[in-house]
């Protein structure tokens, strides 16, 4: 029962941290999402390296030698995740950003469908027509003015390249150390961020007062919170640690309140409430 409560405990810790994540990127307005994700991914690349060199050194280059090209690929794919979802974080409200790209499970499941021909339960199916439903009550309260449309679509796509990311690299990841594996994922994401930054966005070092914010961005809910997620697997079920992630919207939510003014609308806290019950469902198949 101990050991137990020490997962649970490590998943909800992870989900917390995953909530200040949204609250670190709006405390820097004046940076590019290309440069924010730069910098948050290589600042945790490393502390992941240094870690690793000091207590996994043979597990790293095994990674780099057996996986090192196929976490690269899976490196694209989390940084355009990244891009999407601090993006989303600038351009809508936290409670939506960060709603919408827990959408994650929901889009997981129709991959596998899509992909893999899993076959899906009345359960499952229940579950993703209740939060593709809540997902247009909160579209449509961007078009009635609370939010912004641009920022949730980008939550949204946020949301499906993570579910990309779960479905392809499910192998990777269950024959991999959860720390060495992200090490080069986290270092392609950050070489893609930067030369999509040096395109698309305004590239420059981050200000003095900038700082803070980004190292908490890269230490909590980037280092800490997905080692830790990783960490709950090895006693929780995959869909119980899901369900603890779930803490990041009410988090980031919780937290917007005082610090941004950013009270929840009716039509947000119908969609989300729809979305956790879908997402729910959804992973309760899990079992």
């Amino acid at each position: 029962m101990g050991s137990r409560f020490f997962y649970i405990l490590q998943g909800g810790l992870a989900g917390f941290f995953f909530g200040t994540s949204a609250i670190f990127i709006r405390f820097l307005p004046l940076m590019d999402p290309f440069m924010i994700g730069f910098y948050r991914l290589i600042v945790s690349s490393i502390i992941l390296t240094i870690i690793s060199m000091v207590f996994y050194r043979t597990i790293l280059f095994e990674t780099f030698k057996n996986r090192g090209l196929k976490a690269s690929i899976l490196g694209v794919i989390i940084g355009g995740h990244f891009a999407a979802y601090i993006s989303s974080v600038k351009d809508t409200t936290i409670m939506n950003a960060t709603v919408l790209t827990n959408m994650t499970p929901v889009f997981a499941s129709l991959f596998s469908w899509i992909f893999f021909q899993v076959k899906l339960s009345s359960k499952s199916i229940l579950g993703i027509s209740l939060s593709l439903i809540g997902m247009v009550v909160i579209f449509w309260g961007a078009r009635n003015g609370e939010a912004n449309i641009i920022g949730d679509f980008e939550a949204v796509v946020a949301a499906l390249l993570w579910a990309l990311y779960l479905v392809f690299g499910r192998e990777v990841r269950l024959k991999s150390h959860p720390i060495t594996i992200m090490i080069p994922i986290y270092i392609t994401s950050s070489i893609l961020l930067l030369f999509s930054g040096f395109f698309f966005g305004n590239p420059r070092q981050p200000s003095l007062s900038e700082v803070p914010a980004l190292l908490g961005l890269a230490i909590f809910p980037t280092t800490l919170g997905h080692t830790l997620s990783f960490s709950s697997l090895k006693g929780l079920q995959p869909y119980q640690t899901a369900i603890l992630s779930l803490l990041e919207p009410i988090v980031a939510t919780l937290l917007a309140i005082p610090l941004f003014n950013e009270i929840p609308q009716a039509n947000a806290l119908i969609g989300a409430s729809l979305i956790f019950a879908g997402i729910y469902l959804v992973l309760s198949m899990e079992r």
